[in-house]
């Protein structure tokens, strides 16, 4: 599960109406001493179970579901999603209205403002799926821990980059895949090599590297696992199916000497070191070029 930022967490806590949320489910509430009370409407309640106190913005049901908590718990009940979807709903502002039955077998509204345009090209999908990781790495610690510990952390590197974080969160900002848009923009995600066929991300987990042409456009995507508790067998290292050009091509383009590596983590350590004109030539896929989504078994070498 992608990792939550603790001061994101307190902030929507205090800043989201427990009160308001109630409001827009429609509940009809009634003062009892310092809180207020009302039908719970997360079950058939006739007790007026539902106890908000709107000094602690905080809600509890003494009946049947014997929930509570704060927005975050409330929208995880009222949408039926994960802690980290209910932060990224109230963070962008979705605010759950009529919560959805418990007996209904359809997907939860996810309600997210839309990533990904259902007729874009492949070329932009990539370009969308880049801003939406760099977005990502901002506000992830464990992603900016890691280029910590790498020495990589220096704000004009990632920024030059265009560096992201690939933290299990895209699918929250597609349809469902139950619908038809939904079905399509994953099957494009797919053709990318953005998604495997499991329909999880390709580079989930990783820090995520931008290879771009001398014009500017992405060529590749190369992704490097942050964590070191892997399941055994697990690649480090992945790229996204396709050739695998360059990395910081752009330095050849002033001519003289040139520092060349394998590993892009590699080239990014000379650049923040000051020695600018690198590059890194990506090793060969090993046993041939396989296919789509197939991660990379080859371990380039780590300079730490």
């Amino acid at each position: 599960m992608a990792r939550v930022p603790e001061k994101l967490i307190e902030q929507i806590k205090a800043e989201v109406s427990v009160l308001r949320l109630a409001e827009l489910a429609g509940v009809e509430l009634h003062p009892e001493g310092e809180e207020l009370s009302g039908a719970c409407p997360f079950h058939e309640d006739e007790d007026s179970s539902l106890r908000i106190s709107p000094t602690e913005n905080a809600w509890r049901c003494t009946g049947a579901c014997g929930a509570g908590g704060s927005a975050i718990e409330w929208t995880m009940r009222a949408e039926r999603v994960s802690f980290a979807h209910a932060v990224q709903l109230l963070r962008d502002g979705a605010l759950p209205a009529k919560p959805r039955s418990p007996y209904s077998k359809s997907p939860g509204d996810t309600r997210l403002p839309a990533l990904l345009p259902a007729d874009a090209s492949e070329r932009e999908l990539i370009e969308r799926v880049v801003d939406f990781y760099a977005q990502t790495l901002r506000e992830s610690p464990e992603a900016l821990a890691y280029l910590e510990r790498r020495g990589l952390a220096d704000p004009e590197l990632i920024e030059r980059f265009g560096l992201g974080y690939a933290n299990r969160t895209l699918g929250y900002r597609l349809p469902a895949n139950t619908l038809k848009a939904g079905a399509e923009l994953r099957g494009k995600l797919k053709a990318a090599g953005l998604i495997r066929d499991s329909g999880h991300e390709h580079l989930s987990g990783s820090l995520v590297i931008p290879h771009r042409d001398p014009d500017g456009e992405i060529a590749q995507l190369y992704g490097r696992k942050t964590q070191a508790s892997l399941r055994a067998g697990t690649a480090l290292h992945l790229y996204l199916p396709g050739p695998r050009p360059l990395f910081n091509a752009v330095a050849l383009q002033s001519g003289g000497e040139a520092i060349v590596c394998e590993s892009a983590i590699d080239a990014l350590t000379f650049w923040a070191n000051g020695l600018r004109n690198v590059v890194s030539v990506p090793g060969p896929r090993e046993g041939g070029e396989g296919p789509p989504g197939v991660p990379v078994g080859r371990k380039a070498p780590d300079l730490t």
